[in-house]
């Protein structure tokens, strides 16, 4: 006798759920493009990110600071 598994093997359950803020987020891409040797601005951000330029010119600022703060801890 065949049986099925519910759900079917390989389906997510449940979505995936983002536990990321946008600073951290935008922190992360920040730190990445400038590992990469990218002199990181806000168009280059959203050249090679999916944030809008409003959530760009809202967040920068302060993810900038986090991705700093996380390169020199980083150094250490």
């Amino acid at each position: 006798m065949i049986t099925f598994q519910h759900p079917p093997i390989g389906t997510l359950s449940n979505s995936p759920v983002i536990n990321q803020s946008i600073v951290e987020r935008m922190a992360d891409r920040v730190l990445e493009l400038g590992m990469n040797g990218t002199a990181v601005t806000k168009d280059v951000l959203a050249e090679h990110t999916d944030f809008t330029r409003a959530e760009i010119d809202q967040y920068a600022p302060d993810a900038c600071d986090l991705a700093k703060s996380r390169a020199v801890r980083q150094q250490s």
